[in-house]
């Protein structure tokens, strides 16, 4: 009698159920979804190729976008060629590469040409006493050669200010192309989260419709409640919500990306990559990615060599003790319109000392400032190594326990497909109710988002290990970094 009821229920199912597809009636068939365990669990592609391609153009419709898809690669050296802050700081370095070349100049002399011509006509008086009457047209013209030798010396340490502040400005510029790749790679894998987010949360609203129209057929027959049914549409509505989120939630990732890559944010990018897997890129004890961080992190080498920066100007001051050197030479010419131009060379070397000025104590007190200003920041750059030690320990750690949490959210996604096919089994025996298998089905899906937030997790941790360790390159966040022997 039994077996006879439960027949008249699959067939109410079926004969109420015309608006729905063939495929998204029969939710006992698990093998519908099995390639997203499989995919997750590192068994087989995410996506079947006719159902990716199903899901794609219906997020086009709901976006009214017209996706363009990328490669990870493309991603990375689009964002190293485009990105606005890369291009800032490169136009920062350069403008501190010519005032090395300005620094330069100063060991050169200068040369300053002068042409006067006047009339002169009336009363003048001599030296301011005698008075006389003029009528002529003087005339001057010289070439002045003028070398400050040196500035004192000074021109020495403000080329080497200079020059370590240029290369200052360059590893930033290069550490900021670093931020960039570790940003892209970091929102790549976000937004390819989210697309492996829309293909679990369309199969679980697939399922929670047929569970649905199946509990409205069980209480037609008089064999389900009331209560399974309100549940039913009550999962049913929230798999909807979890749904549409699911393709809001890729949009505002894909402005994301394209923000950082320095394209037009307009554009929908959309990762080519169809499966979500573990990429392992470093594995070095945390110790030795310690001491390789505090030697080749580029922003720590770009405070070390403003602090030389600092201690070049410091020493510059001292100069102010030195005798002040100039040689100059003049070629002129004076005379008159009338009387012709008569030609003079004059040599000039003069030395000045800085005897008493301000009895050294202006000088010794601006240095004393300067020398504070340099253990200020020297006290800096050890707590920002101290900071580097942290990150690099932190993502190391986060590592180590993403990747513990993804062999973990493994079994969970494995034993939630048992539990659900247990649970609709016990169901068809009598055994169990309609509402254990709605619960088993809810944990499945959370299984499955787990396991794939547990990867991306795990991939970005990976990367920021290569950055906090300053190794980070677009190279070794696709391929791993390979450690030279």
């Amino acid at each position: 009698m039994k077996n006879f009821a439960f027949f008249l229920i699959i067939i109410i199912f079926f004969l109420n159920s015309n608006s729905v597809k063939s495929d998204e009636l029969n939710i006992w068939d698990y093998k519908r979804d099995d390639f997203i365990e499989e995919s997750l669990l590192g068994k087989a592609p995410l996506f079947e190729k006719q159902r990716q391609e199903k899901i794609d153009k219906e997020l086009e419709e709901l976006l009214k976008i017209k996706l363009v898809p990328v490669t990870f690669e493309e991603c990375l050296k689009i964002a190293v060629d485009n990105n606005y802050r890369i291009k800032e700081k490169t136009y920062t370095e350069k403008s501190y590469k010519w005032l090395e070349r300005n620094a330069y100049a100063e060991f050169l002399p200068d040369f300053r040409y002068y042409f006067s011509i006047q009339h002169l006509q009336g009363t003048f008086l001599v030296g301011n006493i005698v008075p006389t009457d003029v009528d002529e047209t003087p005339i001057q013209s010289y070439i002045l050669v003028n070398w400050n030798v040196f500035n004192r010396g000074k021109a020495f340490f403000d080329v080497k200010e200079q020059k370590n502040l240029h290369k200052s400005a360059k590893l930033l510029k290069d550490f900021s192309r670093e931020e960039i790749i570790l940003n892209t790679a970091i929102n790549y894998y976000q937004l390819l989260r989210n697309k492996v987010e829309v293909d679990i949360y369309k199969t679980n609203l697939i399922d929670r419709k047929a569970q649905y129209d199946l509990t409205k057929a069980r209480y037609t027959v008089g064999v389900g409640t009331k209560f399974d049914v309100y549940r039913s549409e009550a999962e049913l509505a929230k798999a909807k919500q979890q749904y549409i989120t699911a393709f809001n939630t890729i949009r505002i990732s894909q402005a994301k990306l394209a923000n950082v890559m320095g394209i037009d944010i307009l554009i929908p990018i959309y990762p080519t990559d169809n499966m979500v897997s573990e990429k392992s890129l470093l594995d070095c004890p945390v110790e030795n990615l310690v001491e390789y961080a505090k030697s080749s992190r580029k922003d720590l080498e770009a405070e070390r060599k403003r602090i030389e920066a600092l201690k070049a100007a410091r020493n510059g001051l001292y100069t102010e003790f030195i005798p002040d050197v100039n040689i100059n030479y003049a070629y002129a010419s004076y005379g008159t319109a009338r009387a012709g131009l008569y030609p003079s060379n004059a040599l000039t070397l003069s030395v000045s000392a800085p005897l008493g000025k301000n009895l050294g104590v202006g000088t010794i007190t601006q240095v004393k400032a300067e020398t504070e200003n340099i253990k200020a920041a020297q006290m800096a750059l050890i707590q920002k190594t101290r900071d580097v030690e942290q990150s690099v320990i932190t993502s190391n750690q986060n590592s180590l326990s993403a990747k513990e949490r993804v062999e973990a959210s493994k079994t969970e996604v494995f034993a939630s497909g048992k539990s659900l096919e247990s649970s609709i089994k016990l169901m068809n025996a009598g055994v169990s109710t309609f509402l254990d298998v709605i619960q088993a089905q809810g944990l499945k899906v959370n299984s499955q988002v787990g396991l794939a937030e547990n990867i991306t997790d795990y991939n970005i941790a990976q990367v920021q290990l290569l950055f906090d360790t300053g190794i980070i390159s677009i190279d070794s966040v696709l391929n791993g970094y390979r450690q030279t022997p």
